[in-house]
């Protein structure tokens, strides 16, 4: 079989065509580069380059959703990902018509923007996602207010306040949503106008079983992200991604995008062979990045992805981790999971 571009690659799974290997991907955060849009696409770049990618996820800070809408952080303090919280314009579910309609093109997005630009100016052909929060994910950030900076309390926080919030403030917290989706979706567009193949778009921890019943996602939840993948429905690859463990497949399953990304690996989660049958979008993942690229060996990393791609006989599946991974993850595991493709593509 001829070899692929990695655009052509990634074109064919996405659509379940046969391909010469399956295309593989990971992703990481850039903590000291990410406050800078040019060294930001600079380290991204690497990246992709270092270790053979067939696409990048651009990995933006965090918050930078919350900044957005008056969200500040001190950036000399950061405990994992995140800096920690100064202040913000949410503390009573009585503030949320505060949350209004912003410019999708200035402030903390034009930066971001930017960061598309000069990406799509580096990486050619390639397909490039930018990464956008799911307007829920985004209240979450808005609405967290922990004791400590500790990211587990943070992430706690976001999971008590978005409970708070909806229950207390139900008419202001589906008014706040509509005006963040508005803008977020504004936003989407211009980034792929910018030069971004589409959007990887995070629901953050929130879509899944311990964090909000089915229905109250199905009602706070999936309105909005619909508003913003509607805007860059035209876009040639969109990834949905469902963060944690215990979520809720079913209720994303159909969304507008060509692929989903989850944790397939120790997290409760449905497989990789058992979400093919429940969803007619690409499948994303089949490696787990708390555990075997994290601790493993290079050679227990080949076998996780390989058993990956054995399971769907290597159609309609982009290899990759669950989600990003830790910024120490040892670089000989991530070779290992481009290995992976390389070894599989005699038996495609």
């Amino acid at each position: 079989m001829a070899q692929f571009s990695k655009r052509e690659r990634v074109d064919a799974a996405l659509k379940g065509e046969v391909v010469d290997r399956v295309p593989v991907s990971a992703w990481r955060h850039f903590l000291d580069e990410e406050g800078n849009p040019e060294s930001l696409a600079q380290v991204s770049l690497k990246h992709v380059q270092e270790f053979d990618w067939d696409w990048l996820k651009v990995n933006p800070r965090a918050t930078y959703y919350a900044e957005a809408w008056g969200n500040r952080y001190d950036f000399s303090q950061y405990d994992s990902v995140l800096p920690r919280l100064i202040e913000g314009p949410l503390n009573s579910p009585a503030d949320l018509e505060k949350i209004q309609p912003i410019s999708p093109t200035a402030g903390v997005f034009a930066e971001h923007l930017e960061l598309v630009r000069l990406i799509k100016a580096g990486i050619g052909d390639t397909h490039f996602l930018q990464t956008v929060f799911s307007p829920l994910s985004v209240l979450a950030f808005l609405v967290a207010r922990s004791k400590n900076h500790k990211i587990e309390e943070v992430v706690q926080a976001q999971h008590d306040g978005v409970r708070q919030y909806i229950r207390e403030n139900p008419q202001g917290a589906h008014e706040a949503l509509k005006n963040i989706a508005t803008t977020l979706g504004q936003y989407a567009a211009a980034a792929v106008d910018a030069g971004a193949s589409g959007i990887f778009f995070a629901i953050v921890k929130l879509a899944r079983q311990g964090v909000l019943s089915e229905a109250e996602f199905n009602e706070f939840g999936v309105p909005y992200d619909l508003q913003v993948l509607k805007a860059v429905q035209d876009a040639p690859f969109n990834m949905l991604h469902n963060c944690g463990p215990y979520i809720y497949f079913d209720a994303v399953a159909d969304y507008p995008v060509q692929a989903i990304n989850w944790a397939t690996v120790g997290q409760h989660n449905p497989s990789i062979a058992e979400a093919s049958h429940l969803t007619s979008k690409a499948v994303v993942g089949g490696v787990d990045e708390l555990g075997t690229l994290q601790t493993g060996t290079p050679e227990q990393v080949i076998e996780e992805g390989l058993a990956a791609i054995r399971s769907t006989n290597g159609r309609h599946l982009l290899l990759t981790p669950g989600c990003g991974t830790n910024v120490d993850v040892p670089s000989q595991n991530l070779h290992a999971l481009r290995q992976a493709a390389s070894l599989a593509a005699e038996a495609i």
